[in-house]
């Protein structure tokens, strides 16, 4: 039969089929099987992934990790090596959805991938807000806010941080691992903890190389001026950090320079960038802590570095440090009042995008002797234990939301601020009254089992 007569003749059966046949309305048809739908951002707002015209076959040009969306917040499913050949069946922003050779999909950032015939991506600028628009973090975690806990080993064997990791390792979206110092010149030193990683790997909890200046007990800005005033050192920290990601099996970084001089503030601002240009291509999470301010002074102390504007570009997430509102350096009050971390969040959401910002939420408190000045640090079992030794039910400040007690001991008066449970849930509101990320607890270890309780009832709304 003549090709032209055949096209014909099945137009016209395809029609009369169509026409005794209506497709019913509001009908959803079914998904690819592992087809990702995105939750609606500033950046996705009225995004869906386009699917490929023709499934497109295309290898792995570098060691990749495959996400379960498109974005290195998502949790990492498997890594691919160079090589392997995945199917190409739609794409997002700067990332593809494929389909394994075992039939599982998931997501791999563009640059890892090469064929010759790959769609055309569809770009969104994650730099940009769209006006009107709210933006919000994925599904994660408890409800939506993710949940961030340091990880430290003060000493080979400490058991603190590992036996709260262990058994709260269902509540975690993610761990810092307090193991990388950073030189003068830029070297990055340490290893990571083995069993957390396990644990972590176990749970498809993240985990963040926590790379940091502090030097017997402080922290060095001496050593923080010296890091970020030459682009050779922070090149040399860059380098040292991608190898550490790559050999020790992170998911990505998070930077921790403390009293930082404010001259630093724009190489503080350059290093990020320079370091986000290297991770982010290579699907790394890049997150900083960073210290709690409630307005901007770019001379300060302590605070003046930190351009939280500019930092929240960089950064996939920015960790508040929003404690020691008094400590060792100031008279003894609140460790967090509720009305100061308020103010502190109200800022920051001011010049970040609010699913970036996590909330830090401190397990511990201070005893400071009144008569010699000297202060303390305390866990919150510490504490308790404290109290229970004195006889002394703790007391509360119903302005600062914050629990308190007094005691005298050798002929010294001693005043002890802490955090609780009790003090923790009027924070975690915040956290759902401001539309944040969630939170990062200073340190795993520190509470106990109440404190969870209280994160499950807080951020489970």
């Amino acid at each position: 039969m003549d090709p032209k007569i055949a096209a014909t003749v099945l137009t016209i059966l395809l029609y009369v089929f169509s026409a005794n046949n209506p497709k019913p309305e509001n009908v959803a048809t079914p998904s690819p099987v592992g087809a990702y739908e995105v939750t609606a951002t500033a950046q996705t707002e009225s995004k869906k992934p386009i699917a490929a015209q023709d499934h497109v076959l295309a290898s792995v040009k570098e060691l990749a990790r495959v996400r379960k969306g498109p974005g290195t917040e998502f949790p990492t499913l498997q890594k691919l090596p160079s090589g392997a050949g995945v199917t190409v069946i739609a794409s997002l922003d700067d990332w593809y959805q494929v389909r394994l050779s075992n039939g599982k999909t998931g997501w791999i950032a563009e640059f890892l991938l090469e064929g010759s015939d790959l769609p055309s991506l569809d770009r969104v600028d994650t730099n940009k807000s769209l006006p009107g628009s709210v933006q919000r973090a994925p599904e994660i975690g408890i409800g939506k806010r993710k949940i961030v806990g340091y990880y430290t080993e003060d000493y080979p064997g400490d058991p603190t941080s590992y036996g709260s990791l262990l058994p709260n390792k269902d509540f975690l979206d993610g761990i810092a691992i307090f193991s990388h110092p950073v030189s003068k010149d830029g070297r990055v030193l340490g290893e990571t903890s083995k069993r957390a990683m396990k644990v972590a790997k176990s749970g498809d909890i993240q985990t963040l190389a926590l790379v940091h200046n502090l030097v017997q007990g402080r922290f060095d800005d001496k050593r923080a001026h010296a890091l970020l005033q030459s682009y050779n050192s922070r090149a040399k920290a860059i380098s040292d950090i991608v190898g550490i990601l790559e050999d020790q099996g992170y998911d990505g970084v998070n930077i921790d320079l403390e009293n930082v001089n404010p001259r630093d503030r724009d190489n503080l601002t350059a290093f990020m960038n320079e370091l986000r240009a290297r991770l982010k291509p290579r699907g790394y999470l890049v997150t900083m802590s960073v210290p709690a301010k409630t307005q901007d002074h770019a001379g300060q102390s302590w605070v003046g570095a930190f351009d939280y504007y500019a930092l929240g570009k960089a950064c996939d997430y920015l960790m508040l440090m929003t404690y020691d509102e008094h400590s060792h350096v100031s008279g003894s009050g609140p460790v967090a009042s509720f009305p100061w971390v308020e103010r502190v969040i109200k800022y920051a959401i001011t010049q970040i995008p609010r699913h970036k910002v996590l909330m830090g939420v401190p397990a511990y408190g201070y005893d400071w002797n009144l008569a010699t000045k000297r202060t303390v640090a305390l866990s919150y079992t510490q504490v308790m234990n404290r109290a229970n030794r004195m006889g002394i039910d703790p007391s509360w400040d119903s302005n600062a939301r914050s629990p308190y007690f007094k005691y005298v001991e050798n002929g010294a008066h001693h005043e002890v601020w802490f955090e609780s449970p009790h003090s923790l849930k009027p924070k975690l509101e915040l956290v759902e009254k401001y539309d944040i990320g969630g939170i990062a607890i200073w340190k795993l270890g520190y509470e106990d089992s109440h404190y969870w309780k209280a994160i499950a009832d807080g951020l489970a709304k």
